[in-house]
C-alpha cells in the first residue's frame, strides 16, 4: 500500500511518497491520492488545519470529529 505523508513542514512541491519528501495541502494531496489508500499526517496540529481546510474554520461543531 502507497501511503502520502502530509505536515506542518511540507511543501506542495514535493512528490509526498516519502517522510522527505512531505506535502503541505490536502489540495495537493487529492491530486495525487489517485490509487493510494492511506494518507499519514504528522501532527495533531496538521490534522487540525486540514479539518478547517477541508471544512471550513467553525463548521465543525465541539462534538463533532471526523478522522
Amino acid at each position: 500500500m502507497t501511503r502520502i505523508y502530509i505536515g506542518e513542514n511540507g511543501s506542495d512541491k514535493n512528490d509526498g511518497l516519502t517522510k522527505r519528501t512531505v506535502i503541505y495541502s490536502w489540495k495537493r494531496a487529492k491530486k495525487i491520492v489517485v490509487g493510494h489508500v492511506e494518507i499519514s499526517v504528522d501532527s495533531a496540529s496538521t490534522r487540525k488545519r486540514l479539518m478547517r481546510e477541508l471544512f471550513g474554520r467553525g463548521r465543525l461543531g465541539p462534538t463533532t470529529q471526523h478522522y
